[in-house]
């Protein structure tokens, strides 16, 4: 097995499988004294739901994924060109159009294989498993670690790849044209504020961080139960073994020892016969004389 294959076989399992899953191929690579690619796999996070169905999507609907990515690079390219004022409003509209039909589809087949995945209608998942899609078009690094189907955690983006176009939103004004508007600050948050904000981020980060390790945990501890139970089977099962043994062993001394009495019964009996043989053949030997 390769650290390549490993990866695979990890991120392609169920997602209530993956601590034990990790545990057996990183447990394989060392074997194969792979050890830095073993342990690199073992501190490999388990995935959240949303990102771990992203992963099933990208590799059960690549077709569609693929559309997605395609569609929103030509539209953004499009709406860049209408801005610059150089581009074709006509070919614009067909691009926004074109991105709406591979963002259906990309739901559609998001809804049918999380069915079949077991997880039933889960818009929540379904949405984020877009949301990936939309975070990752928007640079080659997001669209390449989209499509390794690698993710662990779900893709963040303050921009959006649909800028808008699909609420509804008018065209873009070309830049030529667009009216001037004086900028408007932004109100700049206290340092209180933002300590807060930091502090929020930092709770959220460790809270999802807890829940993870406490459910690896869980994983851990319902594989190493199974484990036991495997081997309190197989002592009770060598023991019992062990007993019909050393039955079996004390029948065969009973039988040895039967056998042997029998067979000094026999000498005996042989002895016997040949002392009255000689006697009957000592008396004829008298008569004939």
């Amino acid at each position: 097995m390769t650290p390549r294959d490993a990866r695979e076989e990890l991120f392609t399992t169920a997602l209530d499988a993956f601590v034990e899953t990790r545990t057996r191929l990183a447990a394989a690579l060392l074997a194969a004294g792979q050890k830095a690619e073993g342990q690199a796999l073992k501190k490999v996070r388990r995935p959240s739901p949303a990102a771990w169905a992203t992963n099933q999507v990208v590799r059960r609907a690549r077709a569609e994924v693929d559309a997605f990515l395609e569609a929103s690079a030509r539209l953004r390219g499009s709406q860049g060109a209408i801005v610059a004022g150089r581009g074709d409003r006509g070919v614009y509209q067909a691009d926004v159009e074109e991105l709406r039909r591979a963002t259906g589809a990309l739901t559609a087949a998001a809804r049918r294989i999380v069915e079949d995945l077991g997880r039933g209608d889960d818009r929540p998942i379904i949405e984020r498993v877009v949301a990936n899609a939309r975070a990752a078009a928007l640079t080659d690094a997001g669209r390449k670690e989209l499509l390794e189907g690698a993710l662990v955690a779900d893709l963040e983006s303050d921009a959006d790849v649909f800028g808008g176009l699909l609420a509804g939103d008018p065209l873009p004004t070309p830049a030529a044209t667009r009216p001037r508007e004086a900028p408007r600050p932004a109100p700049k948050p206290s340092a209180r504020d933002e300590e807060a904000r930091h502090r929020a981020q930092e709770s959220a980060r460790a809270l999802e961080a807890a829940r993870r390790d406490e459910a690896d945990a869980r994983q851990t501890a319902a594989t190493t139960e199974a484990a036991a139970a495997r081997t309190r089977a197989a002592v009770e099962e060598a023991r019992r073994r062990l007993d019909d043994a050393h039955e079996a062993a004390r029948a065969a001394e009973r039988a040895l020892r039967e056998a042997e009495a029998a067979h000094r019964g026999a000498q005996r009996d042989e002895a016997e016969a040949e002392t009255r043989a000689g006697r009957a053949t000592r008396r004829r030997e008298g008569l004939e004389k």
